[in-house]
């Protein structure tokens, strides 16, 4: 601690020096019991620590104070420095025990997550800004017991966390699970509904992610519903979607392709008539869903899927002399209510 105090200065000519756009800026910390001294060395120890932990450009208190002091609010000092979020840090000292909590902010000033941990003394505090960096990067609380110190400064003891650091490019990927009720349309048709169940793969950025799967679709009527179009087979899919919110329950759009192995039936007059030959079609597919724990190991979304069908069904019949005969070919559009979970 004396230490950093000492070198305040050094430190605030090193990074005038090597001033970049940062993508977190962390406040002055807001000390009791504190001196202003203090203060600032703890807010340097959690800026190093938040730059190792996110591998991002961080603004420390040095370079944020000097903005602060003009803007006079964090949300304003964090969008001059460029910054895409903002940290507020306080500490209380009480008798040797500090109490250090941080708020982390997106740039329109809305809360993002929060923590808070403690350290021994001030001697401890390095050990105890970094707890709070980690816990605040990848949006986790602290453990209500800490592992036995001292902490390898290699931060092995922090297994890698499923939810992103603010500004990381990357973003784990999730495999699970995924089911749907399925409601094809066509003019002049009545098909049956469907039940869908797949394997569903997503891996992508914080902004978007790619999307692959492969299952099967069974109706759901029963095979003598009178004059009811049974379409069933399994499918593959791959697709794309943009979440349109940073948060941690995140809205999605998206758009795909399901090349699919489909036969069609119809039970009618007591008969089985072929619709098309059990064969390879193809659909094109748009979405817009909501994944609702994004920063959760396990991933819980929803979606509405509407897809349409551009390789066509083809509608036949039986003659009198017992030949098949076509009377036309048809494109399903199939309206679809999934949900599924990943990890």
């Amino acid at each position: 601690m004396r230490l950093i105090c000492v070198l305040l200065p050094v430190l605030t000519f090193l990074s005038s020096a090597q001033a970049q756009p940062a993508v977190v800026a962390v406040m002055p910390l807001q000390g009791v019991n504190l001196t202003e001294g203090q203060c600032e060395a703890i807010g340097v120890l959690f800026s190093n620590a938040l730059a190792r932990e996110a591998n991002v450009a961080v603004a420390s208190p040095l370079e944020t104070k000097r903005v602060l002091q003009q803007t006079k609010t964090a949300q304003a000092a964090a969008a001059q420095l460029g910054a895409v979020e903002y940290i507020e840090l306080r500490a209380i000292q009480l008798g040797v025990k500090v109490t250090l909590a941080g708020i982390r902010y997106a740039k329109d000033g809305r809360e993002l997550f929060r923590v808070e941990t403690f350290a021994l003394s001030l001697d401890d505090t390095e050990l105890a800004t970094a707890r709070l960096a980690h816990a605040l990067a990848w949006r986790q609380p602290i453990p209500t017991i800490m592992p036995p110190a001292p902490i390898p400064e290699t931060w092995e003891a922090y297994p890698p966390a499923p939810s992103p650091a603010p500004g990381a490019n990357g973003y784990p990927s999730s495999l699970g699970l995924k089911t749907g009720f399925i409601f094809p349309v066509a003019s002049g048709k009545s098909i049956s509904p469907m039940i869908s169940l797949q394997f569903d793969g997503r891996m992508g950025t914080r902004d978007y992610f790619i999307e692959f799967g492969a299952g099967a679709a069974i109706a759901t009527d029963s095979e003598y519903s009178t004059g009811t179009t049974r379409i069933e087979g399994v499918f593959a899919e791959l697709g794309g979607s943009y979440f349109l919110s940073d948060g941690s329950i995140a809205p999605y759009i998206g758009a795909g392709i399901s090349p699919r192995i489909l036969q069609s039936s119809t039970y009618s007059n007591n008969t089985y008539s072929d619709n098309s030959n059990t064969g390879a079609r193809c659909a094109l597919y748009g979405q817009f869903g909501f994944n609702f724990t994004r920063d959760s190991r396990s991933r819980v979304f929803a979606e509405l899927r509407v897809s349409q069908n551009v390789v066509g069904f083809s509608d036949q019949t039986t003659d009198s002399n017992y030949n098949t005969v076509s009377t036309g070919t048809y494109y399903p559009t199939e309206f679809a209510l999934q949900a599924g979970i990943g990890w």
